[in-house]
């Protein structure tokens, strides 16, 4: 007779399932435990926030620049521009159950279960539930940073000893006139020394970026951002329109208890499952033992508005809104059988002898 690795002889035996509130393990018996998954939610949010400042030359932008388009005051404002989800898997502690192992039993079997003890199958390779979710630093991705108007401004000696800011501005856009001349110069070709190819385009470049600087001094300046988030969650039951957090224009998203932020609500609506029809007809027949539980997941739509208009919608399995099925104990302990589950959602996927 093959020798059987002790690991193995926990498999063998006659199933007694017990509910997950009478899951006690026996001192006496040896016992095998396995967990049905649920299902988590974790979303990537990215926020952009937009500050707007006002150029330090603003008064002037009509004289020297003959625009009334400016902008007067800062001003930051902040808005969700991407959601993203990931589907994580976990044991549900509330569908968990053990097996009860009597050696006199001539029957044999393997239950597969991963490394988080959900369940695989029986008589099939366990199965990993996947990747896990990464809590992400938020880093800022901002633009280059604006250069102070000292370093904009190589003023005149008349400028500099005038001190006074409408000559500052005066000289600033003598700087401005200066760059367009000589950038239309370069286009026409009506220069003394000519650049070509590469060389041509970078003087182009650069005076583009030093105009673009200098006009800011008086249009003023927008700088955007880019944030991002993650916040994991594991519905344990339906949410209709709960605050799920908040967004700040200054701090971006923020926990959904600080009321200084605007609040983004999230809904997760199971699908109904309809309920079992009974037969009456086997109400006097003793029904069968089970042997492994199962799950029919619930399609479940996720939701998140900010109260007017739809950001994110997405329908998801979520096996702990599901119904239990359960197989019987005649089908498990069949020899030579094959169960396999699929560890993400709970459910049945094949039966084979």
């Amino acid at each position: 007779m093959k020798k059987i690795l002790p690991v193995i002889a926990l498999f063998l035996g006659v199933l007694t399932v017990q509910s997950q509130s009478d899951f006690a393990l026996k001192s006496d018996v040896p016992s095998h435990v396995y967990a049905l998954p649920k299902t988590g939610l974790c979303f990537e949010i990215e926020v952009e926030t937009i500050t707007e400042k006002p150029g330090i030359f603003y008064l002037y932008s009509q004289r020297y620049l003959a625009t009334n388009e400016v902008i007067m005051e800062e001003k930051i404002s902040s808005s969700i521009t991407d959601i993203k989800v990931s589907i994580l898997t976990a044991p549900d502690m509330d569908r968990q159950f053990t097996i009860e192992y009597l050696p006199k039993s001539p029957a044999a079997f393997g239950v597969a279960v991963n490394e988080q003890g959900i369940l695989c199958g029986v008589n099939v390779p366990a199965v990993s539930t996947g990747k896990k979710c990464e809590m992400k630093a938020n880093v800022p991705i901002k633009n280059e940073q604006q250069l102070s108007y000292q370093d904009l401004l190589p003023l005149t000696q008349e400028h500099m000893m005038a001190g006074s800011a409408a000559k500052m501005a005066e000289g600033a856009a003598k700087q401005i006139y200066t760059i367009r001349e000589s950038r239309l110069n370069l286009l026409t070709g009506e220069v003394d020394h000519m650049p070509e190819g590469e060389a041509l385009k970078i003087i182009l470049q650069e005076l583009d970026a030093k105009e673009k600087k200098l006009s800011e001094l008086f249009i003023g300046s927008v700088e955007k951002e880019i944030s991002k988030y993650t916040i994991t969650l594991f519905p344990e039951e339906a949410l209709s329109e709960e605050v799920f957090f908040r967004l700040s224009a200054k701090r971006g998203i923020i926990s959904k208890e600080d009321l200084s932020g605007e609040p983004y609500y999230i809904s997760i609506t199971p699908e109904t499952i309809g309920k079992k029809v009974e037969n009456t007809k086997s109400k006097s027949k003793k029904s069968e033992k089970v042997g492994l539980y199962t799950v029919l997941p619930a399609t479940t739509t996720v939701t998140i508005s900010d109260g007017v208009n739809t950001l994110f919608q997405r329908d998801v399995a979520m096996p702990q809104f599901g119904e239990l099925i359960p197989l019987p104990e005649s089908l498990v302990l069949t020899p030579n059988i094959k169960i396999s589950i699929d560890p993400q959602s709970g459910r049945l996927l094949k039966i084979e002898k």
